[in-house]
């Protein structure tokens, strides 16, 4: 059998998937909210893991790469509504192995594991290429999300969830100064005047990807 962790605590999404994957018999899947995630991959020893981005207990970004320094050959498959164009290449950079929007249609998300679980690598059109092209030219950036620093962009998500800087310290054991200063330097960096400035430019750019 082959065993699939799905990190996600949506629980109408992680009974789709756990039903659609379990048609192939050869599928095992179990399911984790992310708050004792690295316990459970110890547990249940999975081939593939299956990482939303936005968690309750949690930031997938945060998750990714410690999971990865534990686990360096698991496979994970990012499967999140964020938007591809700020995420996709970050998730790329700290080792998964694949990115799929909640978005696309379910029947798309079995044959993209079994390509993950072979060895490929399974981004949106355009994101590995310019991966390469960004190993000789780091400053490159499409748009001002693009210049947030990775623990700015979890800020960033946690802060669209409605959390306050007290929640958001907690969950990433910061101080609530510093998570001020995040907040004050991701609006600076983005030339937005308060949050819902900056959360019309994140919704912007999501539907601007959908479409």
């Amino acid at each position: 059998m082959v065993s699939i962790l799905i990190v996600d605590d949506h629980p109408a999404i992680c009974f789709a998937l756990k039903v659609l994957l379990e048609k192939e018999k050869a599928f095992q899947v179990n399911i984790s909210n992310g708050e004792n995630v690295l316990k459970e991959i110890y547990q249940y020893s999975p081939k593939l893991l299956i990482l939303d981005l936005e968690l309750t207990h949690g930031s997938g970004l945060d998750l990714l790469p410690k999971i990865k320094r534990h686990f360096p050959a698991l496979n994970i498959l990012i499967f999140t509504s964020q938007p591809a164009s700020l995420y996709a290449l970050r998730t790329l950079q700290a080792g998964a192995s694949g990115y799929i929007n909640k978005n696309t249609s379910l029947e798309y998300v079995e044959p993209l594991c079994q390509l993950i679980i072979k060895g490929y690598q399974c981004f949106p059109e355009g994101v590995i290429y310019r991966e390469n092209i960004l190993q000789g030219e780091r400053s490159v950036s499409d748009t001002p999300l693009a210049l947030l620093s990775d623990r700015e962009i979890t800020v960033l998500n946690f802060l669209k969830q409605g959390k306050s800087n007290m929640e958001i310290a907690g969950l990433l054991s910061l101080s609530n100064k510093t998570i001020s200063t995040y907040k004050v330097r991701i609006l600076q960096k983005c030339g937005c005047d308060d949050l819902n400035q900056l959360f019309e430019m994140v919704a912007e750019e999501k539907c601007s990807e959908e479409h």
